[in-house]
């Protein structure tokens, strides 16, 4: 019995493959840790004047959006109870789930507010450090690394993160199997011809 290679894929399934990779490893990814941030938030003194940068990043490392105050002047809290859905089905009892909390960091400026998302988990230990910061002339610079919810900004993002690293590395992997082959420095290898016979057992 024989039978004939399989025919390579056409350029329009190549595209198709690409636009695939691209919506569930790189958009789908950006979309999650867009929803859920992480964020680094920098306390820089001179002086008696403070002022604060904060970084909401994708992929938790890529500045989506930075906004500054300056001078900053105090701090202080919001928190926004999750909202109930009802769940309905026939035959059973409903089903209520609730969102979890969200906490935001306000930091205020003599004009200005920004608040930055953080887990009501961290939110009171997060004002403290930044209260004591502000009130320590001693202090010159301080970081910190807040999220606006453990379970999506950290497990969730870092799952859907590796989704992004393995669809670049694999990029960049073709990429330089292509640079290398048009340099010469990698032989193709030659497509077999005609049929593949497979041996029957006697």
């Amino acid at each position: 019995m024989a039978t004939r290679n399989p025919k390579p894929a056409s350029f329009l399934g190549k595209i198709i493959a690409q636009l695939l990779g691209w919506l569930v490893c790189i958009v789908v990814p950006g979309f999650v840790t867009a929803m859920a941030p992480v964020s680094w938030v920098t306390y820089q003194r001179q002086g008696d004047h403070v002022t604060a940068r904060a970084e909401v990043c994708l992929f938790f490392i890529i500045p989506d959006r930075t906004v500054t105050v300056d001078p900053v002047i105090g701090f202080g809290r919001d928190t926004h109870e999750g909202s109930v859905t009802r769940h309905r089905k026939t035959g059973r009892p409903d089903t209520y789930i609730q969102a979890e909390n969200q906490g935001f960091l306000v930091i205020n400026g003599v004009e200005t507010e920004v608040r930055v998302s953080v887990t009501p988990f961290n939110l009171d230990s997060i004002i403290e450090k930044s209260e004591a910061f502000l009130k320590d002339p001693q202090s010159t610079k301080l970081r910190l690394f807040v999220v606006a919810n453990w379970k999506s900004s950290v497990l969730g993002g870092a799952l859907v993160t590796s989704l992004t690293v393995i669809y670049l590395g694999s990029c960049v992997f073709v990429l330089g199997q292509m640079v290398l082959r048009a340099l010469g420095l990698v032989k193709r290898a030659a497509p077999e011809q005609g049929v593949v016979k497979k041996s029957r057992l006697p």
